[in-house]
């Protein structure tokens, strides 16, 4: 019986000394994950702190651009009072530019020979850019860059035009000029006579008077220094259109390019389909 009681006391007191060891080491977890989540909380304080440090210096650095910013507006407003503008009126201004170039880009996306078509097209856009490099705001450096760039690749385009073309035809015994404009393979309209006379002007001194086996240019397209007289038109009218000189009192410089013999004899008195000389310089 005492042998009993004692294995009992044993058995206890070696529960007793388990048990005490594993309350111990749930303590030390307790207390390692106590220490490790206080680490994590000053960690936080701290980012805390710096973000709020930093949120001082975001505001800050907003006032002092905020500063900066009325400091560039103020300069700008002088240079555009400088330039006798606003900034809208500097902001339409870069769109007429964008615009322009718009159009050129159109435009060289076209063959040489569609070119020539529109001849007057690029005259005019290179008008347009001349008198824009006039305006003081193209006195900003940019601008004028933008500018001398758009207006040399129009040089480049007119560049790429081809002279206008001429076929050769040799007169048959009973031609003259109203029969071979009528003929098919030249106009199929005998009232474009005149402008075979136009193109050999210089040979054929009497339209009624042409020969066997001479030699005619026939022109097909109308070049970029020539203009087709249309029904109505006069040299002072011709002279004041924007694409020739924009000026009706030149008209003396067309009729003084293009007087010889019979053919504009008379500066009063042109027909259609003549195709004048247009002297640039």
């Amino acid at each position: 019986m005492k042998n009993l009681v004692s294995l009992f006391i044993a058995g206890i007191l070696v529960l007793g000394v388990c048990s005490s060891s594993a309350i111990a080491a749930e303590r030390m977890k307790y207390e390692d994950y106590q220490a490790q989540l206080k680490a994590y909380q000053d960690r936080e304080a701290t980012a805390r702190a710096a973000i709020e440090v930093a949120k001082k210096g975001i505001e800050e650095l907003k006032a002092k651009l905020a500063e900066l910013d009325l400091a560039i507006k103020a300069i700008q407003d002088e240079i555009y009072a400088f330039l006798g503008t606003d900034h809208a009126g500097y902001e339409a201004f870069l769109k007429r530019i964008e615009d322009l170039e718009k159009q050129v880009d159109e435009l060289a996306k076209l063959t040489p020979e569609q070119l020539l078509e529109r001849m007057k097209e690029l005259d005019a856009l290179a008008a347009q850019v001349a008198a824009m490099l006039k305006d003081p705001i193209a006195k900003i450096k940019q601008v004028k860059e933008r500018l001398q760039a758009l207006e040399a690749r129009i040089e480049r385009l007119k560049a790429s035009i081809p002279k206008p073309k001429m076929d050769l035809y040799s007169v048959l015994r009973g031609d003259y000029l109203w029969k071979i404009a009528k003929k098919p393979d030249i106009y199929a309209d005998p009232w474009k006579w005149l402008r075979i006379w136009s193109a050999n002007k210089a040979t054929i001194k009497d339209p009624d008077l042409i020969y066997p086996d001479q030699r005619l240019s026939i022109p097909r397209q109308i070049g970029k220094d020539e203009y087709l007289v249309k029904k109505g038109d006069n040299l002072k009218r011709i002279s004041g259109m924007a694409e020739v000189y924009g000026d009706p009192f030149k008209w003396t410089k067309i009729y003084q390019a293009n007087k010889s013999g019979q053919f504009l004899n008379n500066p009063n008195i042109i027909y259609p389909e003549m195709i004048l000389a247009i002297p640039r310089n």
